[in-house]
Order: structure tokens, then C-alpha cells, then sequence
């Protein structure tokens, strides 16, 4: 959850999650193991005790940061990973890729506290750190490269990430590295499929479509499984225009297929908020407009719901929240309209399904000069951050 980001997972954002698959029984029984905070809390305590090599340490901390994480304790387990960079961060020519999980982790719960200059600051560090102890031609820096594209386009800075992306598809084809170059291209596909959802204008459309059909009708050689992502995409822009052809022969594909071993989503309305709020902060002139109206310290939510073998989600529901839910209403909203390829059935006929659970956080960005004083403020724009807590 909090320690890895794989080249697969990049691309299943592009235009499908990816939870665990899990036995969907009669009574919808689920087991959940995992290790205790207290143990975790222990292991990395008795980790130090024994000044056990930073590979070790670096596990156990990102093990018990995770579990703090879990539990709601978002400052701990920021000081869990910021003790464990202090120790650490010297190690990183030795250890390039711990070090850099660890740097990925601490970006990541950063940014559901709102410290978004942190999180771009450990993005940039996370590569920097791959980058100065690997091969050029890696996969992981390319990987790591994506990272910093994705949290260009997080932080609003949608050019510069299109840019990037484009950038770094053009580097690995040079680099021999076809597949994370498709990868990137897909990312770029599903970034412009987003802001034409958003913006919804004809030019945005057009655009999404033409790049989006570029790539399907000129794959590069070892590229042509990643054209049913940009189907999906497609399909997703489609299905948003009242459309549902291309998503229901998408869905006819793989259900002729048999089905698809992980869950892979077809279409989902985007999670809509602030539009008011956004619009009283660029309006300026009083502070009072740019005074945040939402509490967003400690308020977040785990949210479950299954995906049946036919792809539609069922029962959406908060299963544990910090604070007030009311926030949360939009997210549900937003889940309850996705759309999932078919899963496959076991032989024997018995009902298969996958249980995702994930975390959202209600948080807004930390911003300087906000209301005229060099006091530190929220954004008046609150924002959703999530994370896949499945598996």
C-alpha cells in the first residue's frame, strides 16, 4: 500500500484498478490478517535496538508506517518515515531502492495531510535516488520518471505532465523499452480523457480522441496488449457523452473471454466537489474568500464494496471514518457508478467476486500568504486523496 508503486500498477491507472482477488462465498465472509500495530511498533523498536542493517529497518519501519496509516495516525507515521529517511537517506548508493520506497511512502502520506511540497519534494528525491544509482536505461528510473509526471498532473500542473510523459515515451523507445514507453503514452491518454471529462468541450473531446486513436491505429512493436487500456479510455470518454456502445462490446469481449483474472474498470464518473468553493478563492478580493469553510484535519474514510463476476459494484459503505462523513457522499456516488470488465467463474459455477476496500482523505493544501499573513493556511479548496487499502 504505502511501500510500492510497480509499472503494472502505473498502467492500471491509467483506465483499471487492480485490487486483490477474493472469494465472494454465500455469507460474504472476510478474513482479514494482518499484523498489529503494537507488533509492528515492536519489531521496528527491537529492529534499532539491535542497529540492524538499513534494508531491515527500512522494512519494519514501512510496515509499522503502514499500520499507523491504516489506523487513521497520518502525523505518526509521517514521523515514522521522516525518523527513517534521517537514519537512512546516507545509505541510498547502497540501498537505492529501499531508500527510495521509503521516500515514495513518505510522498504519499503527505500528500492526505496536505503537505503537497513534500510530497513533490520526496517524488523528485524517490527518483533522484534511482537515477543516481542505476542504469539510464532501467526500467525502475523510467518507472520512477512516471512517478514525477503523475505528481505534476496531481498538483495541477497538467501541460508540464503531458509534456513529460511524451517525453519520457520518446526516451525509452530509444532506450529499447517499448512497454514503458506505451506505459507513459497510456498516461497521457488517460490525463487528457480526464481534463475532457472536466472541461467537457468539443476541443477536449477531439483531442482525447484523435491521440487516443493515433495510439491504437500505430502501436509500436511489443505494444499491442495495451491497447485494450486505450479501449477502455475510449470507452470511458464515450459511455461520459451517454454513449455506452464501445464500454457494452468491451464488456462482450471479455465476458467471450471468459472473463479477466482482476478486476478492470470500464468507466467511472469523476469524483466532483469545490466547484463553489474554487470559484469564491479566484474571485479574490476579500480574505474572507480565501479563508478555507471546511474542516479537514482527521476526517477521512474506508470504504468497501464488492465487484461481482458481471462487473458491477454492489454495496458500497463506510466501514470505519475518522470524523464527519457528510464529505464522503460524492465519493460513494462516484463508486457506485463503476463499471468493471467480467470476472471469471470458477468451473464449478461457484460465485467468485472481489471485496475492495479503500481509503479516502478529506484534506486541503498547506499554503503560504494565504490571507495576507506569513501564518501557514489551508487552501480554501479541499481535496479527496485516495488510497487502494485491498490485499
Amino acid at each position: 500500500m504505502l511501500k510500492t508503486f510497480t509499472l503494472t500498477a502505473m498502467l492500471l491507472m491509467a483506465g483499471a484498478d487492480g485490487p486483490t482477488i477474493a472469494k465472494q462465498e454465500v455469507q460474504r465472509e472476510i478474513v482479514v490478517t494482518a499484523r498489529s500495530l503494537k507488533d509492528t511498533e515492536a519489531d521496528l523498536k527491537a529492529c534499532l535496538a539491535r542497529k540492524c542493517p538499513p534494508d531491515q529497518d527500512i522494512k519494519a519501519t514501512l510496515a509499522h508506517a503502514e499500520n499507523q496509516f491504516v489506523e487513521g495516525d497520518y502525523r505518526n507515521a509521517r514521523s515514522t518515515l521522516a525518523n527513517a529517511l534521517g537514519r537512512n537517506r546516507k545509505h541510498k548508493g547502497e540501498y537505492p531502492v529501499e531508500v527510495s520506497d521509503l521516500l515514495r511512502a513518505n510522498g504519499n502520506v503527505a500528500a492526505h495531510l496536505g503537505e503537497f511540497n513534500v510530497y513533490r519534494i520526496s517524488v523528485l528525491d524517490m527518483r533522484d535516488t534511482l537515477k543516481g544509482a542505476l542504469k539510464p536505461n532501467d526500467y525502475r528510473v523510467f518507472g520512477a520518471e512516471i512517478e514525477v509526471a503523475d505528481s505534476r498532473m496531481k498538483l495541477g500542473y497538467i501541460k508540464e505532465a503531458s509534456d513529460k510523459y511524451l517525453e519520457i515515451e520518446r526516451l525509452a523507445l530509444t532506450a529499447g523499452l517499448p512497454q514503458v514507453a506505451a506505459i507513459a503514452r497510456l498516461r497521457d491518454l488517460s490525463l487528457r480523457v480526464q481534463r475532457a471529462e472536466v472541461e467537457k468541450t468539443t476541443f477536449r473531446k477531439k483531442d482525447a480522441l484523435d491521440e487516443i486513436d493515433m495510439f491504437l491505429n500505430a502501436p509500436t512493436d511489443g505494444n499491442d496488449k495495451f491497447k485494450i487500456v486505450a479501449e477502455v479510455l475510449r470507452s470511458r470518454l464515450d459511455r461520459t457523452d451517454g454513449n455506452s456502445e464501445t464500454a457494452n462490446k468491451l464488456i462482450a469481449r471479455y465476458a467471450a473471454m471468459g472473463g479477466t483474472d482482476q478486476p478492470v474498470l470500464l468507466y467511472s464518473t469523476p469524483i466532483k466537489m469545490n466547484e463553489a468553493q474554487a470559484v469564491r478563492a479566484m474571485a479574490g478580493g476579500s480574505d474572507l474568500n480565501r479563508i478555507g469553510t471546511q474542516v479537514v484535519e482527521n476526517r477521512w474514510v474506508d470504504i468497501g464494496f464488492w465487484i461481482g463476476v458481471d462487473g458491477k459494484v454492489d454495496e458500497p459503505e463506510i466501514l470505519r471514518n475518522k470524523g464527519d462523513t457528510d464529505w464522503a457522499d460524492v465519493v460513494l456516488k462516484a463508486i457506485k457508478t463503476r463499471i468493471y470488465a467480467p470476472l471469471k467463474a470458477e468451473g464449478d459455477g461457484s460465485t467468485l467476486g472481489v471485496y475492495a476496500i479503500e481509503r479516502y482523505s478529506l484534506t486541503a493544501q498547506y499554503e503560504n500568504d494565504v490571507t495576507g499573513t506569513r501564518v501557514r493556511q489551508r487552501s480554501p479548496v479541499a481535496k479527496i486523496e485516495r488510497m487502494d487499502l485491498t490485499g
